[in-house]
């Protein structure tokens, strides 16, 4: 780098202009920029790259340089400023790359405004008054919902320009057969407001004050520390799912545990929450009894509501208890639905299970589908279980004994080591989904 200050610019460019004519050939340098300082016009800086110092050193060295440097000197106020500077960081902005994340961020930005219109125009029922599809004006959708038009209009161009309600030529708007599906058919795998409710119960205010002090105290922060919606908005938006696959495809793949169900065999469901999982066994395997255990009392006293609602209170029972300390059994089969990553000691809570099985008994882990490698993780589906996992799941684990915090992209390895340090000798991937995978443990 060469800092100068000059009256003359015009001579400093000629000696400039004639260096590089009588150096063709000779000089090391590859690039050099020039600038002059818009609040001192007198005073310059150059930058002049090589590819090394030694080959800055051997430029130098040559007799057209030296010269340089002394015509320059008489050119100058005073004698100009050489500094010898090693580069520790070259960046250049790709202007391209820099558009394409910024689509990025402007799709995210959108999808984090929808998320909480997502939750009120469920809880108003502004989607189900659009279930039959046919064409409907801002005027009509807030006669049919009781609410206030001006608003309902705002809410209908948001959706339209999510994609998420479709807007007709003449000014009406309408939910397509695909949209009628993922925002009206509760019973639906494709079912998507709960997981706006899920996410928006996440990112609550309150929340996020005791999230920060965990990022930066540690301790994690308790399942229990949330806000009251999490723990309906978690169950609503896995249930769909078990219930798509759960009776039908996971507990078939496993080693004989439909024939002991249907034979009035006996279930531990741990970590059940609300108990969707386990009313689910319970309804589908009548002659088995069902238990589900859970240390959030609340959930508890939620799951036992449903039950009586649901008429299976007389084949399911739900008892407060952690994963480590349940009692009852032995147990036919003991089931983790996505919350063994959640847990704080997961070799203890194995240990315990393993203890309190029958002979032949079987633990089915479901967890969420992800590869071993982060870079195979790197898309649409992990970006969800990765940021949930960093907002609920790592803290609970945190906030437990032991805190090993598998997070809910743990993979198949990392469960794997997990079973075989608790002393399960068989550890099998026995079914899979786009969004989970299904192990069988045994001893």
């Amino acid at each position: 780098m060469i800092e100068y200050e000059t009256t003359e610019e015009d001579r400093v460019d000629r000696l400039m202009d004639e260096w590089l004519r009588i150096t063709e050939g000779k000089r090391t340098a590859h690039h050099a920029t020039t600038g002059k300082d818009r609040d001192k016009p007198s005073h310059f800086m150059q930058i002049v790259e090589f590819p090394s110092y030694e080959e800055a050193m051997r430029n130098s060295d040559l007799p057209e340089t030296r010269h340089l440097a002394e015509e320059l000197r008489e050119a100058c106020v005073e004698a100009p400023r050489f500094v010898n500077l090693e580069v520790t960081r070259d960046e250049v902005v790709d202007e391209n790359a820099m558009e394409s994340l910024m689509g990025k961020v402007l799709t995210d930005l959108g999808a984090v405004a929808i998320a909480p219109l997502m939750v009120i125009g469920e809880r108003l029922g502004i989607f189900t008054a659009m279930a039959d599809g046919a064409p409907v004006s801002s005027i009509e959708l807030a006669a049919r919902t009781g609410t206030q038009e001006r608003n309902v209009r705002e809410w209908l161009a948001a959706m339209a320009a999510s994609g998420y309600v479709t807007l007709d030529p003449d000014g009406r708007f309408r939910l397509s057969p695909e949209q009628t599906v993922v925002f009206t058919q509760q019973d639906s795998p494709y079912y998507a407001p709960s997981g706006f409710q899920l996410f928006s119960a996440c990112a609550a205010h309150e929340t996020r004050d005791k999230l920060e002090q965990a990022f930066v105290k540690g301790g994690g922060m308790g399942w229990e520390q949330h806000i009251p919606e999490l723990f309906p908005s978690v169950g609503r938006f896995f249930r769909n799912g078990y219930a798509a696959f759960l009776v039908d495809m996971w507990l078939p793949s496993l080693n004989g545990v439909v024939d002991r169900l249907n034979n009035g065999g006996s279930v531990a469901d741990v970590g059940c929450g609300i108990g969707w999982s386990t009313m689910q066994m319970a309804r589908a395997f009548p002659k088995a009894h069902c238990v589900g255990f859970d240390y959030h009392a609340p959930s508890i006293d939620q799951a036992k509501a449903a039950a009586e609602q649901s008429g299976l209170a007389a084949r399911v029972d739900f008892r407060t208890a952690g994963s480590a300390d349940f009692g009852g059994g032995p147990y036919d089969l003991i089931t983790f639905f996505d919350c063994l990553h959640d847990m704080g000691d997961p070799v203890g809570a194995l240990s315990h299970c393993r203890a309190r099985l029958t002979d032949g008994g079987v633990v089915m882990l479901v967890e969420p589908n992800a590869a071993d490698d982060l870079a195979e993780n790197l898309h649409p589906l992990s970006r969800a279980m990765y940021a949930a996992s960093s907002m609920v799941c790592v803290p609970a684990s945190q906030a437990q004994e032991v805190g090993r915090a598998l997070g809910a992209q743990a993979g198949e390895e990392r469960t794997r080591e997990v079973a075989a340090e608790a002393g399960f000798a068989h550890f099998r991937r026995a079914s899979e989904t786009p969004f989970n995978l299904i192990y069988e443990l045994m001893s």
